[in-house]
């Protein structure tokens, strides 16, 4: 299976030698555009083709063609982009940690300060598009953009007074279902939206049976206001988020349970267009957010004996962004912006052992970290074929730790501090109207959690001390890459190599106990590729690929070197869509293949931790549009109820159905 069942390599050169080929004379690809405007990339209203950036850019087209278990299920077609689907879903961008990938819910970041990583906190019912840029990305995007950035941008009004929603479905590879409903309109200057979506997932079906429990809820509130006069535009946003997850360890001894991850968001906005002749767009906006996160783990190795550890979490960050989009001469444009996040927590930890004497730690935490920073990225046209692009970001962060009380005793206050420019250079060059080249060099930071640098956690694994001396982790791309829309044909494909350093882990410094540090550090490069081809066949059928390639050498803290680092060399998707027409009804169709090479994963003493073999997936999807208000989304996923399983991951799904039914009125 490793060798004969996924060979991408191979598969894809071929499926690019045919794109390649293709006449252009055929119909216009229609699901795979490079026209769309994005902001992510650069800071900039930039289209798709023009970026130096790697983007990706998921819109309300594409996002009502999959069946939305949830967000990270949206994400999967993006070459480089992995779901980790252990428990709670997050996102992995080009072999990087999900702790290293930036989630934003309109520019917001989301908090988070485990070792697991950001979760995506929202409905994907609510979603208008998605932006994701992989690769560092600091400059624009701030702190923990190593990997890359998700940048989530939320429904706001509709085109007619009132426009009402309703949408549900069931989802088959946990037996579930999600129902949604929103009602949103525009009336004179004022806008709306209110929705309301929930889900219910049971245990995850695989070819060998269910894996119990594996299971997750959510529930979203949301509201939307907004009012225009002139050229300005005020909006105030609300979010209530609620979500709950079984972890499945694969053994009875240990249970992990997440009972509560649930986000609290209100936030507003104001921005004005043309308000001079040089400012074009002026943004600011403001949030307050508060993420309450209870966490539970029990090891139980004989009757009476075992631990128990429970984390209940607050986390409150608030935020205020302003940017301003300025044209002082004909053919420069500039971003400038300042950011200013104040992010908390209050960390109530408990952890009871009975290997010995039964004895109970108690651990109070109260931390914050407050950062300020100032961007700005300049835009200039050399000639008509040629842009450049040259970003600035200024972090300064202080850190404390206010209070921590072990057993009811204070052990005192402790802080950090980091001041840090990170820069970033890009180029696109016109060699055609329809074919440019880009290159980019980029910079990624990621400052140390507050359980990183001051907290001591404690679980079935240990006990693992925070460190107040932490560096922040850094890193810097370099990429080069082109893009070709010829009507028939649509390709981005770049080459990148990303340089990592002073990664954050946990080292042995006693028994079952370990103390975060600097000490690791990541050489990636890699070849990503989007790609469809109308040959001009009946029906619109059209081949296409969504690939990655990457390669990572990960050095430990006692020098060894390996490029066994867990992540798999080639994954992404192969397949053929197109459009049916029966009688008066329609859709779109697409059967693919999905899958990943095998993967190692290697400790610091060269010993085998973990490893996968290849596998592949074939799926069917589609959509069938009923009548002009009703629409249908119909996936049927691995048909042939093959068994894998990604590296780190919990088993794939077996053979399953979902259907998803949406009605606008």
């Amino acid at each position: 299976m490793k060798n004969s069942v996924f060979a991408l390599g191979k598969t894809s050169g071929a499926l690019l030698s045919i794109v390649l080929a293709g006449a252009a004379s055929a119909q216009s690809a229609e699901d795979f555009e490079l026209g769309t405007i994005t902001v992510t990339g650069t800071g900039l209203p930039t289209e798709v083709f023009d970026s130096p950036a790697s983007v990706t850019v998921i819109d309300e087209e594409d996002i009502k063609k999959i069946p939305p278990k949830s967000v990270a299920s949206l994400l999967k077609g993006v070459p480089g982009v992995r779901v980790t689907e252990s428990g709670i879903e997050r996102i992995s961008i080009r072999g990087e940690a999900s702790q290293r990938v930036a989630i934003l819910i309109d520019g917001q970041r989301i908090s988070d300060h485990t070792t697991y990583g950001t979760p995506v906190l929202i409905a994907p019912t609510e979603i208008e598009r998605i932006e994701v840029v992989r690769g560092p990305s600091s400059v624009v995007s701030g702190n923990r953009a190593i990997g890359g950035v998700v940048n989530i941008i939320t429904k706001r009004g509709a085109d007619k007074p009132v426009e009402v929603t309703l949408s549900g479905g069931y989802l088959g590879e946990n037996e579930g279902y999600r129902a949604a409903t929103s009602i949103a309109g525009t009336v004179g200057n004022f806008d709306y939206r209110v929705g309301l979506s929930k889900s219910d997932l049971n245990d995850r079906v695989t070819p060998n049976g269910p894996l119990v429990p594996s299971g997750g809820e959510d529930r979203e509130i949301n509201a939307f206001a907004g009012y225009r006069f002139g050229n300005h535009y005020v909006g105030v946003r609300a979010q209530d988020f609620d979500l709950a997850a079984d972890v499945y360890t694969g053994t009875p001894a240990f249970a992990i349970d997440l009972p509560e991850r649930d986000l609290r968001k209100y936030s507003a906005f104001y921005e004005g267009e043309n308000l001079t002749p040089w400012m074009s767009m002026l943004k600011v906006d403001a949030y307050t957010q508060t993420i309450d996160r209870l966490f539970r783990s029990q090891l139980t190795v004989a009757p009476g004996v075992g631990s128990v550890s429970t984390s209940d979490d607050e986390q409150k960050t608030s935020g205020f962004r302003a940017t301003a989009n300025l044209e002082f001469a004909e053919g420069h444009r500039t971003v400038v912006g300042l950011e200013y996040e104040n992010d908390s927590m209050i960390s109530d930890k408990s952890s009871t052992s009975t290997f010995g004497p039964p004895t109970t730690t108690t651990r109070y935490s109260d931390a914050t970290i407050e950062t300020y920073s100032l961007f700005a990225q300049h835009e200039v046209s050399f000639s008509d074929a040629t842009t450049g692009t040259f970003g600035l970001r200024y972090y300064n962060v202080d850190s404390t730790l206010d209070q921590y009380l072990v057993n009811g005793v204070d052990q005192g206050q402790r802080s950090n501090s980091d001041d840090r420019l990170l820069g970033s250079i890009g180029l696109v060059h016109e060699l055609s109207d329809s074919t440019v080249v880009r290159a980019n060099i980029s910079q990624g930071y990621t400052y140390p959690s507050l359980s990183q640098l001051f907290l001591t956690s404690v679980g079935a694994g240990g006990t693992v001390i925070g460190n107040p001396d932490l560096k922040p982790e850094t890193a810097t791309n370099y990429e080069i890459g082109a893009r070709i829309d010829r009507g028939n044909l649509v390709l981005d494909a770049a080459l990148f190599y990303t340089d990592s350093n002073d990664y954050i882990t946990s080292i042995n410094v006693a028994p079952r106990t370990s103390v975060y540090q600097n000490v690791n550090k990541a050489r990636s490069y890699g070849f990503e590729l989007a790609a469809e081809f109308d040959p001009g066949w009946a029906n619109g059928i059209r081949p296409y690929a969504n690939l990655a390639y990457v390669s990572r050498e990960f050095t430990f803290a006692n020098g060894y070197s390996t490029k066994d680092s867990g992540t798999p060399n080639w994954a992404g998707d192969l397949g053929v869509r197109g459009d049916w027409n029966l009688s008066s009804v329609g859709g779109t169709w697409d059967a693919f293949v999905r899958g990943e090479t095998s993967a190692t994963q290697r400790n610091s003493s060269g010993a085998v931790a973990n490893e996968t073999a290849g596998w592949a997936t074939l799926n069917l999807r589609g959509t069938v549009d009923l009548t002009d208000n009703v629409s249908m989304s119909v996936e049927l996923g691995n048909l042939f109820d093959k068994s894998y399983q990604s590296l780190g991951q919990i088993e794939g799904a077996g053979r399953n159905a979902s259907v998803f039914l949406t009605a606008k009125f």
